[in-house]
């Protein structure tokens, strides 16, 4: 059977991206309460993996919108910044949503405290909230 098993082994916050025809797993680490994993954004952020979407700076048209400062990024962490196609991702019609709740941070995985994410538009959305659902999203 197809479901969401929702854990809190080991550290961290992640989710299976869709479904995959058996138990996805969804882990929120569950402690310290109120931050981390135990977010309302962070939480609906991984629930929405669980639905199949991926981060919005992997998205087809994301250089319009964002450049990657891949120098800045901790080795093993490029992952988290491939760039997905229309086969794989779909925006729905929306515009690219730098206040998305599956947006990272402007220093996600930094090496050196500067961002790995640029915003190439002027925005006054804060990339990488977690305080719940943008209407975009």
């Amino acid at each position: 059977p197809a479901f969401i098993r929702i854990h809190g082994d080991g550290s961290g916050c992640s989710a299976t991206v869709g479904h995959i025809g058996s138990a996805q797993n969804l882990k929120l680490q569950p402690y310290p309460l109120d931050s981390g994993c135990f977010r309302l954004g962070t939480i609906v952020h991984e629930l929405i993996h669980g639905l199949g979407f991926r981060h919005m700076q992997s998205t087809y048209n994301r250089d319009d919108y964002v450049e990657i400062v891949w120098d800045n990024i901790q080795p093993g962490s490029e992952n988290n910044f491939l760039l997905y196609g229309p086969d794989r991702v779909s925006n729905f019609g929306a515009e690219y949503d730098y206040g998305s709740v599956m947006h990272y941070s402007s220093t996600a995985f930094s090496i050196n405290g500067q961002k790995t994410i640029v915003a190439l538009k002027e925005t006054d959305l804060k990339m990488g909230q977690r305080d719940g659902m943008s209407e975009k999203d």
